[in-house]
């Protein structure tokens, strides 16, 4: 194989490769927001992942942190599942927010997520 036919194997690929990408991150957003999701994320938000401590029990916030029931958010600008999300696997500099908080796993941060943004979309009771 010559070298340009090997460049345009690998050019080839790697189109295909994005082409396919979307069609994961939508898939993964489709689960990430299923009922047993959205379930689990309330079992991680009231045990391991100690959201409840600064969060409140029915997400209502208090002195250390934010409501996560519908409001302007400050860090999680707009409310949406990858926004929340983000806040979740980051943390938020400065504050008491920690990236993985109870040391969860990044699946449980998307059920925490998941179960977040189905509360503040009224999807789910808290």
């Amino acid at each position: 194989m010559s070298a340009r036919s090997r460049l345009l194997y690998a050019l080839v690929c790697a189109a295909v490769a994005l082409a396919l990408a979307p069609g994961v991150a939508v898939a993964q957003a489709v689960d990430s927001m299923s009922p047993a999701a959205i379930s689990a994320g309330r079992d991680v938000y009231h045990g391991a992942g100690t959201c409840q401590v600064c969060h409140g029990m029915n997400l209502e916030g208090g002195p250390l942190a934010p409501t996560l029931k519908a409001h302007a958010w400050k860090d999680a600008k707009g409310g949406g599942y990858d926004a929340i999300l983000t806040v979740i696997m980051k943390g938020v500099p400065g504050t008491a927010m920690v990236s993985h908080p109870g040391g969860i796993s990044d699946a449980d941060a998307q059920k925490v997520a998941a179960y977040i943004w189905a509360v503040w979309h009224a999807k789910t009771t808290p």
